[in-house]
């Protein structure tokens, strides 16, 4: 009697993992060809036009507490629509050594952002295509756009503050 049960027993826990493993094979998503998980096909003009609006964007946020004369150098720029994320990344560290500014922290920062860039634009190539900007300041108010939304008008909600400047 007691083999009986036991045999009984088996089956069923058999059963309920048969059930499982099916379950989840049919749950079962392949993954992504690796090193290009995410990444939409779009023309190349597009994403490099996101890569850099990706990299202004966490530049942003990564100085955003921080203070600098470099900062309002780099307020003031402008660029075209041939503007590279790279070509930025070499203007504002030119800022930087113009202002005379310790360039490690810099350059950890600037190196952030280009590799937040070179990620981000792949998944977010849409929507960082449509934010493109061709100053730093539209960048700006882009930004403090963004911040409105996520955190509302209240101050205490909203991000440490410092680093930019919107003045007229």
């Amino acid at each position: 009697m007691a083999q009986r049960t036991l045999l009984v027993f088996f089956v069923v826990v058999s059963v309920r993992v048969v059930k499982d493993v099916n379950q989840q094979q049919e749950n079962y998503r392949p993954p992504l060809p690796a090193g290009r998980a995410g990444r939409k096909e779009v023309a190349e003009e597009v994403r490099a036009v996101a890569k850099r609006t990706a990299f202004v964007a966490r530049f942003i946020v990564l100085r955003e507490g921080r203070r600098s004369r470099a900062h309002r150098i780099i307020e003031a720029m402008h660029w075209n629509t041939d503007t590279t994320a790279d070509d930025l990344y070499r203007e504002f560290r030119q800022a930087f050594i113009t202002n005379g500014d310790k360039l490690q922290p810099v350059d950890r920062d600037l190196n952030r952002a280009l590799e937040h860039a070179d990620c981000s634009a792949n998944y977010f190539v849409d929507q960082y295509a449509d934010r493109v900007t061709l100053s730093f300041r539209e960048s700006l108010e882009d930004y403090e756009r963004s911040n409105r939304l996520l955190f509302g008008d209240d101050p205490e909600e909203v991000p440490r503050t410092g680093g930019w400047r919107l003045d007229p």
